[in-house]
Parts: C-alpha cells; structure tokens; sequence
C-alpha cells in the first residue's frame, strides 16, 4: 500500500525552493586568505586587511546597529587602530583618572568631545568611508586610527601575517592593505584585485617594501604592540 505525503504542497514546495536556495548560497561561496610579509619574506602583524566586492551586495531589510569602542587608557587609545563599517557608531569613554578632550580635524568624521572623564557622551556615528585620525586636546601623544570602510569584510593581520574571511560571495574584491606606520612609495595604501570564484579558495600576498616605522607608543612597551 502506497502513503501519499500529507503535507499541503504549498508547504512542501516552499521547504524545497528553501533547501534548493540555501544549496546554491553554499555553492556560490568561498573563502578569502590574505598574507602580508615584509622584504625579507617575515610575517607582518596589525595590518589593516579589507575586501571590498565589486559588486553590489543585498541589503538587510533590517540592519541592526553596531557600536564599536575606542577607549582611552593610560594616556592612549585603546585599541589604537579601530576598522568599523559604515554607519557604526563609536564610543569614545575614558577609562583613566584624568580628562581627555578627544577630536578629530579629519574631513572623514570632524567632530570633538568637550573636555571629560568616566563615560559622557553617546557614541558617534561614522557614516562616510575613509580614515579618521583620532587625539587629545590635552595629551598631545594621544593618536588613534579609525578606518571605515563600506565592506561588511575586513580584519588585521593576525602574528603570523595572515587573515582569512569565510563564505565569501563570488565575484570581484579589492583588497586593501594599510598601516599607520607604513612607509610604502607615495604613503598610499596598497591594493590588490582579486577574484573569487565558486567553491574555491582564493589567496593573495602583499609583500612590503619597506619596514614599519618603529612605534613610538608608551616608549616601546612590548604591553601595548597589540593594541
């Protein structure tokens, strides 16, 4: 004796076109592998890394808002180099025992936080790409970096110079290599065209030409070099 499928087809056939959907999504992704190594062939660690698709991407109908955090501690940002998409808003508390006046001149996101302690304002949107240099009113050693990019993809080179993104849409990428203490010919970020196509792995280096520049942060604290 035969059973037939209870289920109403409507049902049935809207779990189908789901299952068929999602399949297709898995085939058409891929994963992203980016080294950054300087002269000598050694690894680079905290380079800025973003993919930036070349292509439209579909948008949530419902964005959820993101923060990030920029703190101040021990006379310093923290982190000291900050990469947020577009739209996020940044909060700026201040987690010393002293004011800070935090500001920025940087046509990306001009703004500028009164003087302050503990946690006082809101966090402020940056809603432009570009690079946005960060300092103290007060403490002229104070210098952080805010990279914000339109790609929902970037990250930093991790110690072994590496940085990977998963399940990536295929198409077309620039990638963007930058530092604050990168000393490459026309003081530019480096970039790199890439494609990435289905179910495969794609793989770039940026070999740089020059050293960083030493930092010059908390007089070389080996504490403050992941920050």
């Amino acid at each position: 004796m035969r059973i037939l499928d209870q289920r109403p087809p409507g049902r049935f056939q809207s779990m189908l076109a789901a299952a068929l959907l999602l399949a297709c999504a898995r085939l058409s992704a891929a994963d992203l592998d980016i080294s950054v190594v300087d002269s000598a062939g050694h690894p680079v660690a905290g380079v800025v890394l973003v993919a930036e698709p070349q292509f439209t991407l579909p948008q949530p109908k419902h964005a959820a808002a993101r923060t990030a955090i920029m703190d101040q501690k021990q006379k310093q940002f923290v982190p000291n180099v900050l990469i947020v998409q577009t739209g996020t808003g940044v909060d700026f508390p201040n987690s010393d025992q002293i004011e800070h006046q935090v500001y920025s001149f940087s046509p990306t996101k001009p703004f500028q936080l009164s003087l302050y302690a503990g946690h006082k304002y809101p966090p402020i949107v940056f809603d432009k790409a570009g690079l946005v240099v960060v300092g103290c009113n007060i403490h002229d050693q104070m210098i952080g970096y805010i990279f914000v990019t339109d790609s929902p993809y970037y990250g930093r080179s991790d110690a072994s110079g590496h940085w990977s993104q998963h399940d990536l849409p295929v198409g077309n990428y620039r990638i963007t290599a930058w530092h604050p203490r990168m000393q490459e010919a026309g003081g530019n970020p480096l970039q790199q065209s890439l494609a990435v196509a289905d179910g495969a792995a794609a793989n770039s280096v940026f070999k740089l030409t020059k050293p960083l520049r030493p930092s010059s942060e908390h007089g070389g604290d080996q504490r403050w070099v992941d920050y």
